[in-house]
């Protein structure tokens, strides 16, 4: 079809497009577009063109890009400002704003990612961060250079490891050159998420917050630029979860099973194998006991198969036994957990398929090739890489 200059075509996913002609997506220009099922892409047409599109779209008069965001590129290059931080709801266009900026600032950028429910650059349960100089649709297309395993999808009542991954993440940035556009999550309205972006907020020390909408008074201290929002479509909390699901697949992709050695390899996250080994009351669980474990302030106990386990017997076990924390699993409940995988930089993830309580050997699917030094646990599993969730010593 003919489409005429000054059109932008809103096309949703799954969808491809060819173009003849000169169009754009974010500042980039392009001929041929893939768009991911549960994301609606913006083409422009710079002049008429013809465009093919295999997939639902909707064609609008004009530019759907806010005028804001022009302005925006012209403020950080005249202030000379490094370090952007974007603040705003879920869905309220962060990321595409980052694209945007991606294309439009000149020189390198490091894109960084710590959304850790619908992560781009790294996968979801972690934080990531890469280096680009343009010339994408989507901050998806920016390759993951180093990274931080959270383990968990949403940083709610996991404040403080979270914001462990943003310092280990703005420490290795220190020395790099260009500018750091930072993508964040959602989660800015009540107390819990007041102090953790404040929190965060004073790790990362930014040049300039972008915020999405009226900025909230929490940020009055801060050097603030408000721009509009570019979103077509809120996205369903079932749609999110088939993005992370899709994500998950891709991260995952030319797995093969590899063995490590506890003692070769370091365990993160997690108490297993970082106590002593003791000798558990007898008749107390009504499971075999195949280990236990005594640590510095938690207690470790592995049964055969699952059992429930009231809140009295765990008082008890605390009480007795003078530790903070008790953990009573199976090794098939933590079959399918997510983890993740480490040398001087974060490789990626795996899925924990099996433990050897005897020789202290773990066995994780993974596709990373590299020597590893480190594995984190994550605290969902993958069942047909869905997320669950899962109780982690």
């Amino acid at each position: 079809m003919l489409v005429e200059k000054d059109t932008t075509l809103l096309i949703e996913g799954y969808a491809e497009v060819n173009v003849k002609g000169e169009a754009e997506v974010f500042g980039y220009r392009v001929k041929r577009l893939e768009v991911e099922k549960g994301k609606i892409i913006p083409l422009y047409i710079l002049e008429d063109s013809e465009v093919e599109v295999t997939g639902n779209y909707i064609a609008v008069k004009g530019s759907t890009i806010p005028k804001s965001w022009d302005e925006l590129v012209e403020l950080i290059e005249q202030e000379d400002y490094k370090k952007i931080v974007l603040f705003g709801e879920t869905d309220s266009g962060k990321s595409s704003l980052a694209t945007y900026l991606a294309n439009k600032l000149k020189g390198g950028k490091w894109i960084v990612d710590l959304d850790i429910g619908q992560a781009d650059v790294a996968h979801p349960c972690a934080m990531g961060f890469g280096y680009t100089e343009g010339g994408i649709t989507s901050i998806s297309q920016v390759e993951m250079e180093d990274g931080f395993f959270v383990g968990v999808v949403s940083p709610t009542g996991k404040e403080s490891r979270c914001l462990q991954g943003v310092a280990n993440v703005f420490q290795k940035l220190e020395e790099k050159e260009g500018y750091i556009i930072v993508d964040t999550t959602g989660w800015v309205r009540g107390k819990k998420a007041r102090a953790y972006k404040l929190a965060k907020l004073e790790i990362i020390n930014p040049d300039l917050i972008v915020c999405f909408g009226d900025v909230p008074y929490y940020l009055k201290d801060f050097n603030v630029f408000k721009v509009d929002s570019f979103v077509l479509k809120k996205r369903s909390r079932e749609i999110r979860s088939e993005i992370r699901s899709r994500i998950y697949q891709k991260w995952l992709e030319g797995s093969e099973v590899r063995k490590f050695k506890v003692g070769e390899v370091e365990l993160g996250n997690t108490t297993l194998f970082k106590g002593e080994q003791i000798e558990f009351l007898e008749g107390v669980l009504d499971a075999k006991v195949l280990f236990a474990e005594k640590g510095y302030d938690f207690l470790n106990v592995c049964v055969e198969e699952e059992v429930n386990v009231g809140l009295e017997l765990i008082k008890a076990l605390l009480d007795v036994y003078d530790v903070k924390d008790v953990c009573i699993f199976s090794i098939d409940q933590l079959k399918g957990l997510l983890v993740g995988l480490y040398n001087e930089r974060y490789l990626g993830c795996g899925l924990l398929r099996d433990i050897d309580i005897g020789s202290r050997e773990i066995e994780v699917e993974t596709p990373v090739k590299d020597d590893v030094r480190k594995i984190e646990f994550g605290e969902i599993k993958l069942e047909s890489f869905k997320e669950v969730a899962v109780r982690v010593p």
